[in-house]
């Protein structure tokens, strides 16, 4: 047995490049000529080219096979699909529960925010990294904890709860970079060199892929590293960076000068430890945001900054294929935490803080806002359009929460299931996004109130002057609208991500076996009539097979029939859409990926199987038959039939997320018990039994 397994998958990552980079190159050539014929540009070939090459690299960096995709055209095993149980080590509960139960005495106490410099306090911080927090995700032989990545999302849940800027700090140093890359793809003496430092919390991580005018398309990425013997010197700029900050680690993705690599592919993937102050080769100012207030977002140049050619991780031109399997991990984080921000959300509407301290069992009416606000006689939470939004949320939040885990639960079983990763991220903040609104709209007028606590609190701290806090209009949703809305953009504006992004890794695998070799042999002049035959025999028999699916249901547990019947459902679905799906190639051939309206969101294809995949995961998450559980699944299955027939919600769907409403505000419901009592809330402003003290 190894006394490495992290030198040996990194070992194992790098070979598989190697393997791979003969093939890829010959791959894009004849995907060129395939563009050219279908009518695009220069530039546009130059940009998918270079792309579809990135992601291809990064198949090829993971073993297992994606089982979303298997859904769509083969027989899926519905344990694949399963998020798994949180079983983290005694070692890392134990930090996870020390980190926690800091975190909030920090908090109780005033001590988690520093207002003068919008960041968490020295004292977090140092606190965080004695306890091994920065660590967590780190195997113990470099400092950490060794935490898996399916042990982690409790985590971000909890984190989220008590500041949402902690579970994007703790995502950023672990998931996007550089833990992550270093651990898959960094040479033994890189990691020896940062991991045991970055658990210690003496460098924290940040993740560079993003530039002026350079997001959703990152082979445009302008910043350069140019080989200079046995240095590379490194000039552009990166905006907007989180969590960026002096005396820092940051990975950054650039273009490879001086390598002989082709445009396209020549990208590389830099370790930079970031300077302790600005000069003459390194600047950095910092963002100022609406969102992620308390941490440090910049945006900074390098000019002929020279680092080591040892700073190189993974090899040359494989930068954004490394990028793009660390976004993957980093979409499960969204995911998890915007499920975590639904329900905070909600109980901001439902829960009321003037009873917080008595038995939950003796309050049986809906309180909160949702209680006290009065239209036509009678409280806002009683209209049926009302209960619904709170119903739907409830539904979409726990959904989200098990796609969520289900994302880490994959990638740390070296599964690379893109399509799902997408899913995860853009589902979640979808859910959030439209929960936001709603209850935006159920506050009325008050949700454009200016947070007078948050503000006075940052000005005592500034002045030293002292504040009545009872005085003051507190206000998390409407002051935080940006913090939910931002989420539909990171690690992939949601628009790329479902009508481009998705569809092209559900298909990547038939235009590599079939397509490809059509369109070559179209574009050099031979016979294109055996691999037409081919094409046509598959697509033959997937759609024959899909009218008579079958789904492998072995190795789950607690198979009670309710759970069974939602699972093959949702599997069922699954293989009707990849029939629609090769209808749509047949139909459209080279230009079906221009075919965004069908293939992704808002009633397509990738829509259609967000809703089916929720489905599924959460059937997957039961373990007892519970009555407002099964109502849930009761929810998520008619809302996927729905969409499966390209119509809207239902009047039957809106009384059944109408009942889980009025479940989730009766504070002697389990839902309610399970999601929301313990969410911390202040008292409600402008609630009719405090006005006095606002006038």
């Amino acid at each position: 047995m190894p006394k490495n397994k992290s030198v040996e998958k990194s070992n194992s990552h790098n070979q598989k490049q190697d393997e791979g980079i003969s093939q890829t190159t010959a791959t894009n050539h004849g995907i060129t000529k395939i563009l050219q014929q279908s009518g695009k540009s220069r530039e546009e070939i130059a940009s998918l080219t270079a792309l579809d090459d990135a992601d291809r690299s990064a198949d090829q960096l993971f073993s297992g096979a994606a089982p979303t995709v298997e859904s769509l055209f083969g027989t899926p095993k519905a344990r694949e699909f399963y998020a798994g149980q949180f079983a983290p080590s005694k070692t890392v509960g134990a930090v996870m529960n020390r980190s926690i139960e800091f975190l909030l005495e920090q908090k109780k106490s005033d001590g988690l925010l520093d207002h003068k410099r919008m960041l968490f306090t020295e004292s977090v911080i140092s606190g965080l990294s004695q306890i091994g927090f920065f660590g967590l995700a780190i195997p113990e032989e470099y400092g950490g904890s060794g935490a898996k990545l399916g042990d982690l999302g409790p985590l971000l849940r909890t984190l989220t709860f008590i500041h949402p800027d902690l579970a994007v700090m703790f995502e950023v140093h672990n998931f996007l970079g550089p833990v992550t890359p270093l651990l898959d793809y960094g040479t033994e003496e890189q990691k020896q060199k940062y991991l045991p430092r970055m658990a210690k919390g003496e460098l924290l991580g940040s993740f560079a892929l993003t530039e002026p005018g350079v997001g959703a398309d990152p082979s445009r990425l302008s910043m350069t590293a140019r080989k200079e013997d046995d240095s590379y010197v490194l000039n552009g700029v990166k905006w907007p960076i989180t969590n960026v900050v002096y005396g820092g680690l940051c990975v950054l993705v650039v273009k490879l000068e001086n390598e002989g690599l082709p445009p396209g592919r020549d990208f590389g993937m830099i370790i930079f430890e970031t300077p302790k102050e600005n000069g003459d080769e390194f600047k950095m100012t910092r963002n100022d945001l609406k969102a992620f207030d308390y941490l440090w977002n910049a945006r900074f140049r390098l000019t002929n900054l020279k680092v080591s050619s040892k700073q190189l991780l993974g090899p040359s031109g494989r930068g954004l294929a490394i990028a793009f399997s660390s976004l993957a991990k980093g979409r499960g984080g969204i995911g998890v935490n915007s499920a975590a921000k639904c329900f905070k959300l909600l109980a901001q509407l439902i829960n009321d803080p003037e009873v917080r301290e008595q038995s939950i069992e003796k309050q049986a009416e809906p309180k909160g806002w949702l209680g006290f606000r009065s239209t036509f006689g009678k409280p806002i939470g009683d209209a049926p359009r009302i209960q619904s939004w709170v119903g739907k949320a409830i539904c979409h939040g726990l959904a989200a929460r098990d796609v969520g885990d289900l994302c880490f639960r994959l990638a740390a079983n070296d599964v690379r299931d893109e399509t799902q990763g997408m899913i995860a991220k853009v589902y979640a903040t979808k859910a959030l996004v439209e929960t936001a609104v709603h209850s935006y709209q159920i506050l009325g007028g008050r949700s454009v109130h200016t947070d007078e606590e948050k503000k006075l609190e940052r000005q005592s701290n500034l002045e030293g002057n002292t504040y009545d806090s009872k005085r003051l209009i507190e206000n998390y949703i409407g002051e935080n609208i940006h913090e939910f809305l931002i989420a539909t953009v990171y690690e992939g504006p949601n628009p790329v991500l479902a009508d481009v992004g998705a569809p092209n890794a559900m298909t990547r695998d038939i235009r590599a076996k079939y397509l490809e070799p059509i369109g070559l042999a179209e574009a050099t002049g031979k016979s294109s009539l055996f691999p037409i035959l081919k094409f046509g025999w598959f697509v033959g028999k997937a759609i024959i097979s899909s009218f008579f699916p079958r789904s492998d249901l072995s190795g789950l547990k607690n198979l009670f029939p309710e759970k069974k019947r939602y699972i093959e459902k949702a599997l069922k679905r699954n293989r009707i859409l990849g029939r629609q799906l090769l209808l749509i190639i047949g139909k459209h051939q080279k230009k079906f990926m221009d075919q965004s309206f069908v293939l992704g969101d808002e009633g397509g294809i990738f829509d259609k199987l967000c809703a089916n995949l929720a489905l599924l995961c959460f059937a997957l998450s039961m373990d007892k038959p519970k009555v407002e559980y099964l109502q849930v699944a009761k929810a998520l299955d008619l809302e996927s039939k729905e969409k499966m027939r390209g119509k809207v919600a239902t009047p039957e769907l809106h009384k059944i997320w109408s009942n889980i409403g009025i479940t989730a505000m009766n504070p002697q419901s389990q839902l309610y018990r399970d999601l929301l009592a313990d969410i911390e809330i202040k008292k409600i402003p402008l609630d009719p039994r405090y006005i006095d003290h606002y006038i």
